[in-house]
């Protein structure tokens, strides 16, 4: 039996796949309206496709994903 690893994707990754800029993702993400986490301050963002497609279709973020 296989799993398939679920990769989270950059923030230049996320913006692509919800066709918007790359700072309207950022700031998506800075005022919480999508869910995405950094490892530390300044590291990049990481973000799960099934969050981004939940901001994608306009639903509230169902949990807050800390750092993993």
């Amino acid at each position: 039996m296989s799993e398939t690893l679920v990769r989270p994707l950059t923030l230049n990754e996320a913006a692509a796949y919800a066709r918007v800029h790359r700072k309207t993702m950022l700031k998506a993400l800075q005022r919480g309206e999508c869910v995405g986490y950094q490892r530390g301050v300044n590291c990049p963002w990481r973000i799960y496709q099934e969050d981004l497609d939940r901001y994608i279709k306009g639903e509230k973020p169902a949990k807050v994903r800390r750092s993993a």
